[in-house]
């Protein structure tokens, strides 16, 4: 008795297997940076003001109450750049003073954000969010008028979901 299994597999070209792309990780400082330069040069009348910016941590965009060390570290770059250009620059810690309105994706700035606003005569707040999908890492970035929530300028970009971003997404 003899069991025969023909067959045949094909993998395309030259019959080699199907190979994963490997997603390589951008320079997280310069697409920081970019960013920051593109919000300034959309709101170019910031410069005059000379108003203090808070900065705080970008979100993801699936829970806005939370983020992770990327958010965290999106929010430092983008603050960074903007005090390299020569604005006072105020850190805020996002879980503490923004209070987030589930299920409507919109950021609200709570009270407590607009009086330390006003103490600090802020001209406005560098906030985001970011959104992890298979190979890519869509980020928004936006300054937002502390007073009254309208977004005076922003930017939108992706980075690659390479092991980097991969790692700093898992840290929460």
């Amino acid at each position: 008795f003899s069991l025969g299994i023909e067959g045949c597999a094909s993998w395309g070209n030259d019959d080699a297997p199907p190979s994963r792309s490997i997603v390589r990780d951008a320079n997280l400082v310069d697409a920081s940076h970019t960013a920051a330069d593109a919000l300034l040069e959309r709101a170019p009348w910031l410069r005059e003001r000379r108003e203090p910016l808070l900065a705080t941590t970008f979100v993801d965009i699936n829970n806005l109450e939370t983020s992770s060390a990327l958010g965290r570290v999106i929010g430092e770059q983008v603050g960074s750049r903007f005090a390299q250009q020569g604005f006072t620059v105020i850190e805020i810690k996002m879980r503490s003073n923004i209070f987030v309105a589930e299920g409507t994706g919109e950021l609200m700035l709570s009270r407590s954000l607009r009086e330390i606003s006003q103490s600090h005569n802020a001209a406005a707040v560098i906030t985001g969010t970011y959104a992890v999908a298979r190979q890519s890492v869509y980020v928004t970035a936006r300054l937002i008028r502390a007073t009254d929530n309208l977004v005076l300028a922003a930017y939108d970009y992706v980075l690659p979901y390479g092991p980097d971003a991969k790692a700093l997404v898992a840290a929460q």
